[in-house]
């Protein structure tokens, strides 16, 4: 294990010490966990989007009305920004 100082804020460093009184955990295991579940949750962001990427590679592949679609999306957008007083 590797020694790091932060700075937390007063009511941080009160509610660690209460939750480490009210569980029995020390505060250094607290943190080390809040460190974890951080770090757990931005590797599955990272990972979701990449499978949404990978799920949607492809999804127009039979399509044959692609480009009807996309002048349909264009004349709705057109419409809306006009209504907003852009071109």
């Amino acid at each position: 294990m590797r020694k790091i100082q932060v700075f937390i804020r007063e009511d941080q460093k009160a509610a660690l010490r209460t939750l480490s009184a009210r569980t029995g955990v020390r505060q250094s295991d607290l943190v080390r966990r809040s460190v974890d579940l951080l770090l757990e949750k931005a590797a599955r962001a990272k990972s979701d989007w990449r499978e949404a990427t990978r799920a949607a590679a492809g999804i127009w592949r039979n399509r044959n009305d692609i480009e009807a679609t996309t002048q349909k999306l264009r004349r709705s957008l057109k419409k809306r920004f006009a209504a907003y007083g852009r071109k």
